[in-house]
């Protein structure tokens, strides 16, 4: 007779689990001997470590996590059950405290502490035990509302059958079981072990299902634990799927939403701030159309829309939103208590002579801070010491505040805390402010990145969430080895950072990080020092903004992160402009060293209050210069069909002043070019008195006002295939400029460059537009009619003339917030033939995100200044939607169409405006297959006669002339 296992647990797979047998070997060396483990699903390629694993494969719906858990669940024996990822490792004795502890306490079920593995802590350190609690309940732990995986759970088996619990499907979330098995259970064991380490989140499901299940886990805590749904409602309300669900909506609410929105707990809507308030209020009454005059008002005039104080015997504050005089909607809707909130962050803090000398800013959200007071004490339990408060100026919370009505100039602070007299214990700063007769209190949060020092015998810690705390420094506490620490920072006139270590540097390069982004420069070596010094990148630019880690590569190829010396961390180099930019020096906890470089803008320079300033304060009359200013994509590039028109204005006329605005400082202009940061009082003044205004983009600063006399061509950036501005109403996933900034826009334009007759007729409906136009062709193709270009770009790309030049250069995707490449880089690379180099242009608004591969026969030209250029230099064009096919049509070279996503992207992303796949002058293909296939074996000349129509229709005027018809119109 065979004897249930006692404890089972169910591991759900599928192929091409990336980390499943870690998950096996971890649940075979656990310390409980008497269990099962059920791998459900489609276990292909994984062996079972020992007889105590059973195979259950499943027919259809195998994939779905859920279904396989419930499967597994079904066919488990076990007096216990337990559920594991196969992305997570369970430690050792983890079930065997788990169901130790139930056998104990016979309890309904137990869980544990779940922690996350990271890239960046591989060795993971252990982590100090919590206090466990046995036979508690969610209702007196809430914290169980917090974290509901169930990968560190183990429940009674008679308590799950009891209930009948069950994963839905199609889900792949925990909590609609784990947070009713708290709810329903007599009592639950919290253990304070880790008991499941993980690496990381799962893929996001789908809005709208996670939020229906999120109400009906609500309902159920109404029904069984009422105390608990207030903070559980207010979670589901501030949390990204109600977000992302109102967002979507459209003509209608969702079937049976709009009635559960209703039921929200009401003491979770009093506590939410006006906005979301009213978005649920509409949402819940099938109030579409407000709802979207909301989303419009929210994505463009909210920061100009502050506070009003009405009533008669009982004056209260409210927000000056949309509807606040609507009758249906009752004035608590608009109440703003909880959107005047305390702000309070400690800055910065310094340790000298025994003291602590503290800077910091305090304010309440949407109230001026002219007359506020502001006071500041440590607490420690009931325990307070009251700290001397010295206002300062500071603009830059107000820059920082993203609002444009309320001043916080006067929000500053200084204070000074006595060490030798702090009493022992662990002490944190708190904040009270009173301003226009509301006062709000709580505890300082600190600035961006962490700080944790010795000060004598106190531990100094400054983070963002938990702000600044004093606690007894730590007897023998661990003391880092010197070699490799930064022990000196110092700056060089020609603006390079210099590094300073003593001892040996274990690296022989020095290497920041950005997302994908990587610069290194070489480390020198003395006897018994060593320098590095951080300069501009390999393309001769700066560092882009940006939070920059460090590292120190070795020459096995091994990244470590650099770190400071507690002195340097006690004591680190305040801000620094070089440049375009100011770069701060950051730590984390463990003292890891990070750069963060933005753009050298003043607090008057930036912000939505600093433009409201700068409107008001706009001279009426000025007298303007012969000077033109140009922009390309936001001040990113020199580049596209303003470089064009700069320099054959510059060549034409040499007698004008050439202004270009760069908005991170990321590229380099040639001689007589005068470069002006975007936003900065130079820009503005550039555009005040300038004669012409050039610009491929509607990015002219919300400040711009043009003054009388100053023509402004728009040159825009590309044909359209994909629908623009006003085109785009009823594509859910477009990214759409309200209407009101587009027409501010659009207004300014006095002359707006067309390169065909259906360009023309796309580009005044998509921005209703009404102006001159003007058919000259785009000046940026001027380019592709001569050959020097192409030779010159091909020498820089190192590229000899007898290869074949392949360019892939896809366009973006509105609904996808990262990047990707949906063809293989490398897998073409290694199938294309050897006289062929692959080039890959990842679109700018996506390429710090990717990182492509760099050899040979392959090249990430995702940086390369100018893609006219790159299109000069190509044989053959790959791409998708882009509008670089119009361009590249001028050169009659052939061109393949990568086009795998294109029902989605034609029907529910941007839309077109023609039939793509009836007039595209080259092969339309859906797979990487069918793209190396042709790219070998193809007969492209069968599309000529398409291509000669294709290009006679969309870049007729196009002759490497339309920079001199440009030039010409603007008569300087």
């Amino acid at each position: 007779m065979t004897v249930p296992a006692r404890l089972s647990v169910v591991v759900p797979l599928h192929d091409g689990e990336e980390h499943a047998e870690e998950c096996l070997e971890s649940l075979r060396d656990q310390t409980l001997d008497d269990m099962e483990v059920i791998l459900v699903g489609h276990p292909r390629g994984l062996h079972p470590p020992d007889h105590r694993f059973t195979l259950l494969t499943l027919g259809d719906g195998g994939d779905d996590p859920g279904t396989a858990r419930n499967a597994g669940a079904a066919f488990a024996t076990g007096r216990y059950l337990a559920f594991a990822d196969p992305g997570s490792v369970v430690p050792a004795d983890a079930y065997r405290a788990l169901v130790g502890a139930l056998d104990h306490t016979g309890s309904d079920l137990a869980c544990g502490r779940i922690r996350t593995w990271t890239p960046y802590s591989p060795d993971q350190a252990p982590v100090p035990a919590a206090k466990a609690r046995l036979r508690t309940h969610i209702t007196r732990h809430q914290k169980l509302l917090d974290d509901p995986r169930a990968g560190g759970t183990v429940f009674r088996r008679e308590f799950w059958n009891r209930h009948g619990f069950a994963f839905p499907a199609g889900l792949g979330e925990d909590f609609p079981v784990t947070i009713p098995a708290h709810v329903l259970s007599t009592s639950a064991d919290v253990l304070g072990d880790v008991v499941c380490l993980t690496r990381g989140s799962r893929p996001p499901a789908d809005p709208l299902r996670r939020l229906r299940a999120m109400l009906e886990v609500s309902d159920l805590l109404g029904r069984h634990a009422p105390q608990l749904r207030t903070a559980y409602d207010l979670r589901l309300a501030e949390g990204p799927d109600l977000e992302a669900v109102l967002e979507a909506v459209r003509d209608r609410v969702p079937d049976r939403l709009a009635e559960a929105l209703g039921h929200l707990d009401s003491g979770a809507m009093e506590r939410l701030p006006v906005l979301k308030r009213l978005q649920i209020h509409f949402a819940a009454h099938g109030m579409t159309g407000e709802l979207a005059e909301l989303r419009t008002f929210a994505a463009s005039e909210i920061r100009h829309r502050g506070v009003l104080r009405r009533g008669l015997r009982r004056r209260r504050w409210y927000l000056d939103y949309p509807f606040r005089r609507d009758s249906r909607l009752p004035r608590s809707l608009f109440d703003a208590t909880r959107d005047l909130r305390l702000v309070a962050c400690v800055d910065d803090v310094r340790h000298a002579d025994g003291r602590l000398a503290l800077t910091g800013h305090a304010y309440i959200a949407h109230l001026d801070s002219g007359r506020s007071r502001i006071e500041l004490w440590l607490q420690r339990g009931e325990e307070r010491i009251t700290l001397p408060v010295r206002r300062t100026r500071r603009p830059d919370a107000t820059a920082d505040s993203r609002q444009s009505v309320a001043c916080h100039d006067d929000s500053g602070f200084e204070t000074v805390i006595a060490l030798d007299t702090l009493p022992a214990g662990r002490w944190a700063l708190h904040a009270r402010v009173g301003a226009r007769g509301v006062t709000r209190a709580g505890r300082a949060a600190g600035a961006t990145g962490e700080r944790v020092f010795d000060a004598g015998n106190v531990l100094v810690s400054l983070t963002r969430d938990r702000g600044l705390t004093l606690g007894p420094r730590a007897a023998g506490g661990p003391h880092p080895d010197p070699d490799g620490q930064v022990s000196t920072i110092r700056w060089t006139e020609s603006g390079e950072l210099v590094l300073e270590g003593t001892g040996r540097c274990p690296a022989g390069r020095i290497v920041l990080e950005r997302g994908a982004e990587r610069h290194s420069w070489p480390v020198r070596q003395d006897e018994a020092t060593w320098t590095a010094a951080i300069g501009r990148t390999a393309e001769g630019l700066p560092l882009s903004s940006g939070t920059w880690r460090v590292f120190a590569l070795s020459p096995a190829g091994r990244d470590e992160r650099v770190c400071l010396s507690p002195a340097l961390i006690a004591d680190p180099p305040r801000p620094r402009v070089t440049g375009f930019h100011e770069v701060s020096v950051r730590t984390s906890r463990d003292g890891e060293l990070s750069l963060a470089v933005r753009p050298a803008l003043d607090p008057h320079e930036r912000g939505p209050y600093a433009t409201r300033r700068r409107r008001s304060a706009a001279p009426r009359r000025v007298t303007l210069r012969n000077a033109a200013v140009f922009d390309s994509y936001g001040g990113g590039q020199y580049s596209c069909n303003p470089r064009a028109v700069s320099e054959e204005l510059a060549r034409r006329h040499p007698d004008v002043e050439i202004v270009w605005a760069t908005r991170d400082g990321q590229f380099a202009a040639p001689p007589g070019v005068r470069l002006v940061l975007y936003g900065s009082r130079e820009h503005e003044e550039a555009l005040r008195t300038s004669r012409f205004v050039v610009a491929n983009r509607r990015t002219q600063p919300g400040w711009y006002r043009k003054p009388r006399g100053q023509t402004v061509v728009q040159t825009w950036h590309g044909t359209p295939l994909k629908r623009l501005g006003l085109d785009l109403e009823g594509m859910p996933y477009a990214q759409r400029v309200p209407r009101d900034e587009l027409a501010r826009q659009v207004a300014t334009w006095d002359l707006l460059l067309s390169p065909s007759p259906f360009a023309t007729s796309a580009l005044r409906g998509a921005f209703g537009y009404q102006g001159e136009i003007l058919e000259s062709g785009y000046p940026r193709n001027d380019v592709l009619f001569d050959p020097a270009r192409a030779r010159a770009a091909r020498r820089r790309l190192g590229l000899p003339d007898d290869r074949r030049v392949i360019l892939y250069a896809p366009t973006w995707r509105d609904d996808e917030t990262t990047g990707r490449l949906a063809l293989d880089p490398a897998r073409v690379a290694g199938a294309l033939g050897d006289d062929d180099v692959l080039l890959v242009r990842a679109h700018y608004l996506v390429a710090r995100e990717m990182t492509i591969p760099n050899g040979d026969r392959i090249h990430d030209v995702s940086k390369f200044p100018d893609m006219a250029d790159l299109l000069a230099a190509t044989d053959v064009l790959v791409t998708d939607y882009s509008s670089a096919m119009f361009d590249f049509a001028c050169t009659g070279r052939p061109m393949v169409f990568f086009a795998h996503d294109l029902e989605r992207y034609r029907d529910e992303v941007r839309g077109f405006y023609f039939d793509f796949e009836a007039e595209a002058p080259g092969p339309v293909l859906r797979t990487g297959d069918d793209v190396l296939d042709v790219l070998r074996h193809g007969d492209l000349g069968r599309f000529a006669a398409r291509y000669e129509q294709f290009a006679r229709r969309y870049c007729p005027w196009d002759d490497g002339h339309a920079s001199a018809r440009v030039v010409a119109r603007m008569r300087p």
